[in-house]
């Protein structure tokens, strides 16, 4: 009965949900901190410290966690200041009997929930390269940034990449050597293939850029090269299997039960069929001349399946800081033709184009300022994180932030142009002739320039399908 309780406060978890690093150091109630350094203190412990029949090692990158290896356990907490020491034993032997797997590696973690002390654990399999648990597992939150991971070849990949993110965690007593990392050498160089000579292909986004891509397969070859004996040692180790975790990641999020994982693009965004494309065409006309000449179709092939495609998105910052800088001039260019009608005898004295043109000019300075400060935000977005943050979370808040220089500088250029015209008919009393040549004239160079934005920019007829 005990045992069954034990095993009772068990929750399965997965590696990336491992508390790492993250240990508030404090001193006990008793406990005086110890600053002073002997006389010709030289001494070296050549062997990891013991704390009772765990080992505490330290991780390449500084970390430090325990093995035990009489249980075959690892754990990340800090065993020196753990109260129940017995208790997180009594629930390793449990936990063990229960399993029945001597090869399997238990990772365990003391926690507090809801008032009670748990413990949350996997399982390793090395025979299999898989984790494992011993009750049924609600993946949810693991599977869930994929869609319909109904099939166990499908989920299996998820659950292989937890595998080798274990070790990158857990590097002590791994072995690998370099025929597996020529492995993996050959299969990023088949994504950079593909990267390289397909545009649209979600391979690029693995490593947010080709360049970085090339340096992981450059990092991995000066790897191969400095093992000794065929055998990688720790800090190679942790590189491969993180590099392995995003493989594996990878080819999960973009199988969708094909036999494949190399998809392109186009398997996702997919143009819909639309059944008036008379009404779909106005539609996209009035959003092109009120805010959106790159954004909205630029933005939704950023991302796919929850990754981001850093080549498009390093596309999409280009185009838009070229856009925002042409908008910055147009506005300049609107502003001095505001005052010029202001200045003119007679053209900008009716009170209708003395509003036209201030409101006009008050806008084409919103549009520069707003124009500058997109363009710091854009170069921000070359932050993997702050880009992955808009693009899978706030993308309705980022197409409204990249569409106010653009709103700005429309409504300015009408205002100038709508002033002139008033102040020509109200001021001028222009023959009839002269305001149907205007008007026409107005027309045909507006509809010229709405086909040329919604040629270049906007979703519509003129739109080229994606490769």
């Amino acid at each position: 009965m005990q045992m069954v309780g034990l095993l009772e406060r068990g929750i399965g978890i997965w590696p990336t949900q491992l508390p790492r690093y993250a240990e508030a150091v404090m001193l006990m109630d008793d406990e005086i901190e110890d600053t002073l350094i002997p006389t010709k203190e030289i001494y070296y412990e050549s062997s990891p410290p013991m704390i009772g029949d765990w080992q505490e090692l330290v991780h390449p990158l500084g970390g430090t966690y325990y093995y035990n290896n009489i249980k075959n356990a690892y754990t990340s907490m800090n065993i020196g200041h753990y109260q129940n020491l017995q208790r997180l034993n009594d629930f390793i032997d449990a936990s063990r009997s229960a399993a029945k797997e001597d090869g399997w590696v238990l990772v365990v973690y003391p926690t507090i929930f809801m008032g009670e002390e748990r413990f949350q654990y996997y399982y390793v399999v090395p025979d299999h390269q898989i984790i494992a648990w011993l009750e049924d597992m609600d993946g949810h939150i693991l599977f869930g940034e994929c869609i319909n991971p109904s099939k166990w070849r499908h989920k299996r990949l998820e659950l292989e990449a937890q595998y080798w993110k274990h070790f990158e965690f857990f590097p002590h007593n791994f072995r690998m050597d370099t025929s597996q990392v020529r492995r993996i050498r050959r299969e990023i160089g088949c994504y950079l293939g593909e990267a390289t000579t397909l545009s649209q292909s979600t391979a690029a986004s693995m490593f947010w850029t080709l360049d970085q891509m090339n340096q992981v397969i450059a990092q991995l070859a000066s790897i191969e090269d400095l093992a000794e004996n065929e055998s990688i040692e720790e800090t190679g180790v942790v590189f491969c299997c993180r590099i392995l975790y995003i493989l594996r990641h990878y080819q999960y999020l973009h199988r969708h039960n094909q036999p494949e994982a190399r998809l392109i693009r186009t398997h996702v965004v997919r143009e819909r069929r639309r059944k008036n494309k008379l009404f779909s065409f106005i539609g996209n006309a009035i959003a092109m001349v009120l805010c959106v000449p790159v954004t909205i179709e630029r933005i939704q092939t950023t991302s796919v399946d929850g990754i981001v495609n850093g080549v498009e998105v390093r596309r999409f910052i280009n185009d838009f800081s070229s856009q925002a800088k042409s908008q910055i001039t147009l506005a300049g260019v609107s502003m001095a033709l505001d005052v010029a009608i202001l200045a003119v005898p007679g053209l900008g004295t009716s009170e209708i184009a003395q509003t036209l043109c201030s409101c006009s000019l008050v806008l084409g300075v919103g549009c520069i300022f707003a124009g500058n400060m997109v363009q710091h935000f854009c170069e921000r977005m070359g932050s993997l994180d702050f880009a992955a943050y808009y693009l899978r979370k706030k993308r309705t808040v980022l197409v409204i932030i990249t569409t106010i220089p653009t709103f700005f500088c429309v409504l300015s250029v009408i205002g100038s142009i709508l002033g002139f015209l008033s102040g020509v008919i109200t001021d001028f009393s222009p023959s009839t002739p002269l305001i149907i040549a205007c008007i026409v004239t107005l027309c045909i160079v507006a509809c010229l320039l709405l086909v040329l934005v919604i040629a270049s920019y906007g979703p519509g007829l003129a739109r080229m399908r994606p490769q």
